[in-house]
């Protein structure tokens, strides 16, 4: 029935605010069964070739697999019995299969195995997606950098007017924390696409002296890093990814947070291109809805984190009740963020910059930012604090009705230490940059310096 989907991942109207299409089939139903499948049909192929099943067996599980029509009302009402869909799938393949399928079929396994083995086949998948995303935002973060090194604009610091800056150095330092979060996620990498095959407690008893080769075996197969030890109990695997799509979410609430603030009518630096955004009773106004949902997704980016570390809560060899966490926690984790990234670059990529704008909104605090470029040109003649002091009470008892120029080209104590040329120049912001272009520079070959392509 339309209209019948609650979850904004599913949802008719919400979904493609929430989601994003490779991400969201990912983790569908229809991949997770895929991956189930793979998993039935791989650990046959490898018990076959170390002799622990018959090939024939391997062959026909791979076939019966192959051409398996899920019943899916089926599937759904055994899962709601069992409480688990593992069963219930290898009753159906068994059903659909051989005498040699039903006799050899998911040997040696147990519904863990299936259950952690397709996560870590998904959390892959994901991985890799959100890496060509991460890559994708970076390099579009890399040309607005460059493009405006010298794009002069008012630094702000506790939302007050601070200094001078660029806007160049300011996307330099979103794409610093991206070039960042790359080097996490290929360091988690091997660790958090670990599968898992142990049998029913985990020591491999079910193929006996063949455990460890086929443990390995399989994996190596799968595309997965094979574990250490015995991990059915271990979790933190799968909170650590939670927790690094936290960090991602952090520098694209940022990056959303200055382009609303940003954009707002008495500042308009920036605004975004994407258009939409309309106001249902406010002709005029156009809201900056690509930051809205960005800001949304980080925080439920970090909810998804902070209830993350509940799958450590585990006892024995595994306990069901934390682990069945993951079947939310993690899906809704990767979609938020995917989508979140989606929807950042197409921010970057069609933000509307006002170079103008960001020149002439010093006059807002009458050039009094510059107040410490001049201090320091002071400072060169006269030392720190007795240039500091100077300025201070300059600016104590101004009226407002100079800017700082003004005040500095009338003030004795300064005309007596500076030219004129000396004072113009330091209430100049393109003269009070520092180490702007280097600090760019050293950011975009730092980014440039990461493989783009992740080893798989």
């Amino acid at each position: 029935m339309r209209g019948s989907l609650s979850s904004v991942f599913d949802s008719e109207l919400y979904s493609s605010l929430f989601t994003q299409p490779e991400m969201k089939q990912i983790w569908s139903d229809e991949n997770l069964i895929r991956c189930w499948l793979s998993f039935e049909t791989t650990i046959a192929r490898v018990q076959a070739e170390l002799n622990i099943i018959p090939m024939q067996a391997a062959d026909e599980i791979a076939d019966t697999c192959n051409a398996l029509e899920i019943d899916w009302p089926r599937l759904a009402a055994d899962t709601r019995s069992v409480g688990m869909a593992i069963k219930p799938l290898v009753d159906q393949i068994t059903d659909a299969g051989t005498p040699l399928v039903k006799r050899y079929l998911h040997w040696g396994c147990t519904t863990q195995d299936l259950l952690d083995t397709a996560l870590a086949m998904r959390v892959k998948q994901s991985l890799i997606l959100l890496r060509s995303q991460l890559v994708a935002l970076g390099e579009s973060l890399r040309t607005m950098a460059l493009a405006h090194k010298a794009t002069v604009m008012v630094a702000r610091t506790n939302s007050m007017d601070a200094s001078a800056t660029t806007w160049g150095l300011q996307v330099s330092s979103y794409l610093g924390e991206v070039a960042r979060h790359i080097q996490r996620l290929d360091a988690l990498y091997p660790s958090a696409i670990t599968g898992l095959f142990g049998g029913a407690v985990g020591n491999l008893s079910s193929v006996g002296q063949h455990g460890m080769e086929t443990r390995r075996n399989l994996m190596q197969a799968l595309g997965l890093s094979t574990p250490v030890g015995m991990m059915n109990a271990s979790q933190d695997n799968v909170v650590q990814v939670v927790q690094f799509f936290a960090l991602v979410h952090g520098t694209l609430c940022r990056m959303a947070n200055d382009v609303e603030n940003m954009g707002r009518a008495s500042v308009a630096e920036v605004r975004e291109g994407e258009g939409g955004g309309g106001s249902s009773t406010m002709p005029h106004k156009t809201n900056p809805r690509a930051s809205n949902m960005i800001q949304t997704l980080s925080r439920m980016g970090w909810m998804y984190a902070s209830g993350s570390a509940n799958l450590l809560d585990q006892q024995d060899v595994r306990a069901a009740s934390m682990r069945v966490l993951n079947w939310t926690v993690l899906p809704e984790a990767a979609l938020a963020l995917s989508a979140s990234l989606d929807r950042a670059c197409r921010l970057v990529e069609h933000l509307v910059v006002d170079r103008q704008r960001m020149r002439d909104n010093f006059s807002a605090s009458k050039n009094f930012i510059m107040s410490e470029s001049v201090s320091m040109a002071l400072a060169d003649k006269i030392g720190r604090d007795e240039g500091y002091h100077i300025m201070k009470a300059l600016l104590k008892g101004a009226d407002g009705s100079q800017d700082l120029q003004q005040l500095a080209l009338g003030c004795e104590r300064i005309r007596e230490t500076l030219t004129e040329e000396e004072i113009i120049a330091a209430c100049d912001p393109s003269s009070y940059l520092g180490c702007n272009d280097a600090l760019i520079d050293e950011t975009v070959a730092f980014f440039d310096s990461i493989d783009k392509t992740l080893k798989a």
